[in-house]
């Protein structure tokens, strides 16, 4: 079980309290915990913020684990009914009354501000719930419809991430937040699947000419489409990361490495486990880690997954990923004592893992607010460049982040493939003349 002290000092309360929601089987300090984060938050014995409930329902959000937190919340709550009874004799102000919203007249007369504050809560809690679940109901529906139509037309298709992720690794779509869907085929295929798309409901974001453009599908990785009923955003993927990331067997053909998984009593296809696990370390470890959700993941994912580690750990060794996977895993059994074999337990001990491990969970505490977005970019950079296992795997990073070729170079200058390696001459002047043009201008 979790012991609530193994969580490091510098952790701030409201991510132990969150990391604490997230426990598949929540201890005894765990609980103790949150009821006594709760009672803080409900009571006003937080003087720097105003309204205390209404920033954890944010983070809660930001973090992408509203739904967990009010599972949490609401099996506490049905097993301690008493809590909602608690008073306290701490004043509460009237500024601090007018916190409370949406609140019941007739309710006020017999309860107190604090008691009423919690039941606010709760209630603010839920109504985020329901939408999250509302529109998760939604997206798994426009999901089935798209993978019908591309089999349909033949083209094979797989999903991940979203609700295949959701159903495998929490056992319901409700219980995990996603904004978007994430579908891979082969490059091949990846402009007649746009092009179908948009001629079935969905709304190209940049011209589809980018999808028949060599240049742009080697560089990029996918292509943006929005559902002209719903607002449901698809991103088409024929690979899961970018070439700078040198991650060039998880570019795979969709026919591998696939299972199936049943949503809605329909069944399609999503990544296989071993697979899947690998993806979403290197996903995490790519951005920081900066959303509790991502290592939840991973640890739901193999409480609830058959996972071969022999495979795992293979699939990890060929695409010269060893670090990310194993920070991954690290954060994971550190924060939600995930069972891991005793061979793997030692390599996540290893200095370099608990390096950047120490350095994840540092920027994690950090709020954005506190760090400009030049900072949080170049420490993301820099924290990036960190994680390859080979020193030419990190100088190509640098080399193809410093000379990257985009999709708007691909647009303003048509080169056949043999002469691409002008986009790396063009792109400067293109930009430089942009530049020029915002100076006039002003």
């Amino acid at each position: 079980m979790q012991n609530r002290q193994q969580i490091p000092h510098d952790i701030n309360d409201d991510l132990k309290f969150l990391i604490a929601c997230c426990q598949t089987k929540s201890s005894k300090d765990d609980i103790n915990f949150i009821i006594s984060y709760l009672s803080q938050v409900t009571h006003y014995q937080c003087p720097d913020r105003k309204c205390p409930w209404g920033a954890l329902i944010t983070t809660a959000s930001q973090h992408g684990i509203l739904p967990l937190v009010y599972k949490t919340i609401k099996q506490i709550v049905s097993r301690h009914p008493e809590l909602l009874e608690l008073n306290s004799d701490t004043p509460v102000s009237k500024e601090q009354e007018g916190c409370v919203s949406g609140s019941n007249e007739s309710q006020s007369s017999s309860l107190s501000p604090q008691h009423l504050t919690l039941n606010t809560l709760f209630s603010n809690l839920k109504t985020s719930y329901i939408q999250i679940a509302q529109r998760n109901i939604l997206m798994s529906a426009e999901l089935l419809k798209i993978m019908r139509l591309l089999e349909k037309n033949q083209i094979e298709a797989l999903a991940f991430k979203g609700p295949a992720l959701a159903q495998m690794a929490y056992g319901d779509i409700t219980l995990r937040q996603y904004s978007d869907l994430d579908i891979l085929v082969d490059e091949d295929d990846a402009f007649k699947a746009g092009k179908l798309m948009s001629e079935n409901g969905h709304k190209a974001i940049l011209p589809l000419t980018i999808l028949s453009n060599k240049t742009c599908l080697h560089t990029a990785k996918d292509f943006s489409l929005m559902s002209k009923s719903g607002g449901v955003h698809t991103e088409l993927h024929w690979r899961l990361f970018e070439k700078k990331y040198n991650i060039s067997l998880l570019s795979c053909a969709v026919d591998k490495k696939c299972q199936t998984v049943s949503i809605n009593n329909k069944e399609i296809k999503t990544l296989q486990n071993e697979l899947l696990l690998v993806y979403l370390c290197l996903h995490g470890a790519k951005h920081a880690f900066e959303r509790i959700e991502w290592i939840c993941d991973i640890d739901r994912l193999i409480r609830s997954s058959e996972v071969n580690w022999e495979e795992a750990i293979s699939i990890a060794n060929q695409s010269h990923s060893k670090r990310s996977f194993y920070l991954g895993l690290s954060l994971a059994h550190h924060l939600f004592h995930t069972p891991l074999p005793s061979e793997t337990q030692k390599n996540i001990n290893a200095d370099d893992i608990q390096m950047l491990h120490v350095m994840t969970l540092k920027q994690m505490t950090e709020k954005n607010s506190e760090r400009s977005d030049f900072k949080r970019n170049r420490d993301t950079f820099f924290y990036q460049a960190k994680l390859f296992d080979q020193k030419r795997d990190m100088l190509r990073f640098y080399l193809s982040t410093f000379f990257k070729i985009s999709t708007t170079d691909c647009q303003t200058f048509t080169l056949p493939e043999n002469l691409k390696f002008l986009y790396i001459i063009l792109r400067p002047i293109r930009l430089t003349w942009n530049y020029t043009q915002k100076i006039f201008k002003k």
